[in-house]
C-alpha cells in the first residue's frame, strides 16, 4: 500500500480489494487517515482512489470540537455494486455516530450514505460495525447484553431502513471483549460467529429469506396488516422456527480473540 494503515477497514468490489482509512504513526502519535486504496490482483497494482471527504465532520458547531474528534470509519461493505463506509467521530473511549459515505466505482467519488441507513446501522463494541452481503442483501447484527433481544436485520433500500429478520440470536454477553461476534455468508447462508461459556469459537448457521416482501408485524398498532401500514420497520420480524440456528462448527480457542472472517471462492 502507500501508506502503512492499521486498523483499516477492507472490502471487496469487482474483484479488487479496497482499503479505506485506519490509523497511521506521525510525529504526534496515532493519527486517523481518510486516506482510501484498491488493489487490483490482476496487475499487482495499489492505486489511490478519492480520500473520504467526511463530510458532516466538517460541519461541528466549534473548532475545539474538531480539533478533539477525529473522523474514522468503522465498517466497510460491498452492496448493490458500491463501498458503503459507516463513519464516526471519535475521541478514546468515545465515539459519535455521524452516518457514513458510499464509494461508486464508475465514478470514482463519494457521496453521502443515506439517512436511514447510515443512523440505523446497529454497532459493535468501539465503534465497530459489521455487516455482510448474502445473495445480495445487506444483514447487520444488533447485538444486546440481553441473550433474547440481540437481532439480525436487514436494510431496505426502498425504505431506507433496517428490519428484523431473526428476533433470537443465541451469542453470549461478553462486555468484556473486543470482537463478541463476526459475521460471514457462504453457500447463500448467513452465519454468526462467537464464543460459548467455554470460550470455545461456534459458527453458527441460518437461513434468511422472502424477509422484504413478507414481513409481518409483531405490533399491535398496526392498521393495515394486509398493506404493512402503520408497521414500525425496526420491530418487523418474519416468523421463524425455535431451532432457526444451528451450529455447523466449533472449535477450541482459550484466551484468543475473534478477529476477522473472510469467505473465499476457490
Amino acid at each position: 500500500m502507500s501508506i502503512g494503515r492499521a486498523y483499516c477497514k477492507t472490502g471487496i468490489l469487482n474483484n479488487k480489494l479496497y482499503v479505506v482509512g485506519g490509523v497511521t504513526r506521525g510525529h504526534g502519535g496515532l493519527t486517523p487517515l481518510q486516506s482510501a486504496e484498491v488493489f487490483d490482483p490482476h496487475t499487482g497494482i495499489w492505486s489511490e482512489i478519492p480520500s473520504m471527504p467526511f463530510s458532516k465532520a466538517q460541519v461541528l458547531p466549534t473548532a475545539f470540537l474538531a480539533d478533539l474528534l477525529k473522523p474514522i470509519a468503522t465498517g466497510m461493505t460491498s452492496y448493490r455494486g458500491r463501498l458503503f463506509v459507516p463513519q464516526s467521530l471519535y475521541c478514546w473511549p468515545f465515539f459519535v455516530d455521524v452516518g457514513g459515505e458510499v464509494y461508486d466505482p464508475d465514478v470514482n467519488s463519494w457521496v453521502e450514505m443515506p439517512v436511514g441507513m447510515g443512523e440505523g446501522w446497529p454497532a459493535r463494541q468501539a465503534g465497530t460495525k459489521l455487516s455482510v452481503t448474502v445473495d445480495g442483501e445487506l444483514y447487520a447484527l444488533d447485538p444486546s447484553s440481553s441473550l433474547e433481544s440481540a437481532r439480525i436485520k436487514v436494510y431496505d433500500h426502498q425504505d431506507d431502513a433496517w428490519k428484523v429478520v431473526v428476533g433470537e440470536v443465541p451469542i453470549l454477553d461478553f462486555a468484556d471483549s473486543e470482537s463478541p461476534y463476526l459475521l460471514a455468508g457462504l453457500l447463500g447462508k448467513l452465519h454468526v460467529i462467537t464464543k460459548d461459556a467455554n470460550n470455545n469459537i461456534l459458527v453458527l448457521q441460518t437461513v434468511v429469506q422472502n424477509h422484504l416482501t413478507s414481513l409481518p408485524s409483531t405490533s399491535s398498532s398496526s392498521s393495515d396488516n394486509s398493506s404493512g401500514m402503520g408497521v414500525d420497520p425496526a420491530e418487523s420480524t418474519t416468523a421463524f422456527e425455535a431451532d432457526v440456528w444451528r451450529v455447523i462448527a466449533t472449535r477450541m480457542a482459550g484466551s484468543s480473540e475473534l478477529v476477522s472472517c473472510q469467505t473465499l471462492n476457490i
